[in-house]
């Protein structure tokens, strides 16, 4: 099994974080190394709330994201995933969710995410 990560997923997991979930921790750790995957995005989004301050990193930001990278693929926003993450029907217009959830769409994966509003869009299997 594979499994795409939202972002507040893989930062809760990567810091031990208990917001992740007991159900969310347990299929982590289940998964195989590479089973549990990002959408580029993610990474962007990242260093973005590091340089508002929104979270606080212990190292660089450069270094925090090649820990994420090892520790979960990203997957490219292809063509196909940018053109049907603006014909989604999400109750926002946030690009970074926008695109995971295309991601976990065109490449058939759930989607670890805690976010209400993807869950109760119906658009991805959510796994939480």
């Amino acid at each position: 099994m594979r499994a795409l990560l939202d972002t507040h997923a893989v930062l809760w997991a990567a810091e031990g974080d208990a917001r992740l979930g007991t159900s969310a921790a347990e299929l982590l750790r289940t998964l195989k190394t590479g089973e549990a995957v990002i959408s580029d995005i993610t990474l962007l989004e990242i260093a973005m709330l590091a340089k508002k301050g929104r979270i606080r990193l212990s190292v660089s930001a450069g270094e925090y994201l090649r820990g994420i990278q090892r520790n979960y693929p990203p997957l490219m926003i292809a063509s196909e995933i940018a053109a049907l993450a603006m014909d989604l029907e999400l109750p926002h217009g946030d690009p970074f969710d926008r695109i995971i959830v295309a991601s976990a769409r065109h490449h058939e994966l759930p989607l670890l995410t805690r976010d209400r509003n993807i869950s109760a869009s119906g658009l991805v299997r959510v796994l939480w």
